[in-house]
């Protein structure tokens, strides 16, 4: 066995590595079987490569006659958590730009594709069809203000959709990344009797009469003690903190990290609606035929502003109305759930609250996971 770990750590010699060869050819036994088995387990392990981020041919980790001479250093990238968040749990939390970005389910794609679409259609017509009408009458604000309105709400709508919500580690990300628990811990202010909580098998722990009237709940999903208003989403499978509501149009929870984005993306979208409204009605109003028979002094251009219009006005009455609707509960501070099932744990809401993520998508795990 020494001799064999010597000879797999150096480098040996190509014609050297022949003349051997040739001379243990009538050598019979377990010798013969030798290199058979380290193809197959060379083969296993190549598949396990693109799971530890490494990079590279069969031949920059093994030598060309099949024995190492590189061996593996203890500075390849293990997995991190993004890589291997199925694994870790069954949601449906996705991630992009390596783990910098987390969003929600992919049945939420046609939502938030019309949202895109009554964003961007609206707003294009209004440059192409508006903007210079507008220009050559003085009113050049109107366009550079539409403008500038357009980019924060496309903006705030990244922001919402690419923005933890607030997700609760699950117990075994916990297990996985050291210090994870007491950050978790001191994060939400646990009780200390509430801190150690773990389900007895299928039984989950048992909470005193004051601690479920205080709002912690048991998460038999995630595995994990629920701080009051935190509730778990079956659109992403994920406890969110301060949940206030999934909206598949920005394709993501709304939760104590992203309501602030949530919250500008409305305002913003309002006064886009009403800036793109009061540029099309003062195109309308200011309408002549044109006696070249152009397009925009056809009836067409009526035609496509009715047929967008139309839809867009009926979206920004509803975005009007939800706008109005969350001014009332950062009045009141109650949370979207707390008003619709009529049960209020705490009172009082800071759009400026926003811990840091606790799901730490980038961080390398401690050990790796079981194929």
């Amino acid at each position: 066995c020494l001799q064999s770990d010597l000879v797999c750590s150096m480098e040996i010699d190509p014609a050297e590595n022949v003349t051997r060869s040739q001379s243990s050819q009538p050598m019979a036994g377990p010798s013969q079987e030798a290199p058979s088995q380290r193809e197959s387990s060379v083969s296993s392990m190549s598949t396990l490569w693109p799971v530890l981020g490494m990079s590279g041919s069969r031949d920059t980790f093994f030598g060309r006659g099949g024995l190492a001479v590189q061996p593996l250093s203890s500075t390849q990238r293990i997995p991190r958590v993004y890589e291997v968040w199925q694994e870790i749990g069954s949601s449906n939390t996705r991630f992009c730009c390596c783990g910098r970005c987390v969003t929600g389910p992919k049945i939420d794609f046609w939502y938030n594709l019309c949202a895109w679409f009554f964003i961007l259609i609206p707003s294009g017509l209004y440059f192409v069809l508006c903007s210079d009408y507008l220009w050559h009458r003085g009113l050049f604000p109107l366009p550079i203000l539409t403008g500038i309105v357009l980019l924060t709400t496309i903006i705030f709508l990244l922001l919402t959709s690419c923005t933890d919500p607030g997700i609760l580690p699950r117990r075994r990300l916990r297990a996985l990344l050291p210090g994870l628990e007491e950050e978790v811990s001191n994060t939400l202010a646990l009780p200390e009797d509430l801190q150690d909580c773990v389900a007895d098998g299928l039984t989950p722990p048992t909470l005193s009469d004051l601690r479920q009237s205080q709002g912690y709940k048991w998460c038999s999903t995630c595995q994990v003690m629920r701080p009051p208003r935190c509730s778990h989403c079956d659109d992403c499978g994920n406890c969110v903190l301060t949940f206030d509501h999934h909206c598949p149009f920005v394709n993501n929870c709304i939760g104590q990290r992203n309501y602030l984005y949530f919250s500008a993306f409305l305002v913003s979208t309002g006064c886009l609606g009403f800036s793109v409204a009061v540029g099309f009605g003062i195109k309308l109003l200011g309408y002549a035929p044109s006696p070249r028979g152009s397009f925009t002094g056809s009836p067409l251009l009526i035609i496509i502003l009715l047929l967008v219009g139309l839809p867009t006005a009926v979206f920004l009455l509803g975005v009007i109305a939800l706008m109005m609707f969350h001014i009332f509960l950062l009045c009141t501070g109650k949370t979207t759930k707390e008003v619709l099932t009529g049960r209020t744990v705490l009172q009082g809401r800071s759009l400026f609250e926003r811990p840091p993520s606790l799901i730490h998508a980038r961080a390398q795990v401690d050990t790796p996971l079981d194929a």
